[in-house]
């Protein structure tokens, strides 16, 4: 029976690089180096085909910078800097500073996410906000109400726009008085809405009036 060894602080992190680059998907290079070997550093790789790198590739320009001006010392972390793809894609990187028991650099864990789809659906959708901006909406005084309803059945649509000129008249229709009332048929009238079969009993019922009275603001708005 073979002797346990425990692994080395790097090794613990191996499984980690597979697990991101996983989850991360296929944009997203994870790259584990070891400090120790610069020449030889990469010990685990996740999504290789964005620096084309392999295990056992060298150490980078900027890792070795980051060691050499001491900045693994000042902070457990940098993010937010770009670097290119083996193929001259932007790429938006980060690393991560493993240190050992005693304090000292063991490596660095690094992710390098292929920023080109992200900008391109960015890029899509400020287009769409500026055009939606110039496409802005008419007021309700141009266009009755700027949103279109999607209803399940009638009773649902009739009572959704009821309901919004309801609402718009910021009174509850128990104290509404008679001319009041006719506005909103009116405004109920404008829209169409007594087009709809059994439009006339669902209004009473929004204005807490009779069929009859409603027939007869009806009448009136219609003369």
């Amino acid at each position: 029976m073979s002797e346990y060894r425990k692994p080395s602080t790097l090794e613990r992190f191996i499984p980690i690089v597979d697990f991101l680059g996983a989850f991360l998907g296929a944009d997203c290079e994870v790259v584990l180096h070891d400090a120790t070997r610069p020449d030889s550093s990469v010990l685990a790789i996740a999504n290789s085909h964005i620096s084309g790198r392999r295990v056992g590739s060298p150490i980078t320009d900027m890792a070795l910078r980051l060691i050499k001006d001491g900045t693994w010392m000042t902070a457990p972390f940098i993010t937010g800097y770009k670097t290119l793809s083996k193929d001259g894609r932007q790429l938006h990187s980060a690393t991560y500073f493993i240190r050992e028991d005693d304090g000292s650099l063991a490596g660095m864990l690094c992710l390098n996410m292929d920023a080109a789809p992200l900008i391109e659906a960015r890029d899509l959708l400020e287009r769409f906000i500026s055009r939606a901006r110039m496409e802005k909406p008419r007021s309700d005084a141009e266009n009755g109400h700027p949103f279109e309803t999607f209803a399940e059945s009638l009773e649902d649509l009739t009572s959704s726009i009821i309901q919004q000129a309801v609402n718009g008249a910021d009174i509850p229709p128990d104290r509404m008085t008679a001319d009041e009332k006719i506005a909103i048929v009116r405004t109920l009238n404008e829209k169409g809405v007594f087009l709809l079969k059994g439009a006339v009993a669902v209004v009473a019922r929004h204005l807490a009036a009779s069929e009859a009275t409603v027939y007869r603001y009806l009448q009136r708005v219609s003369s």
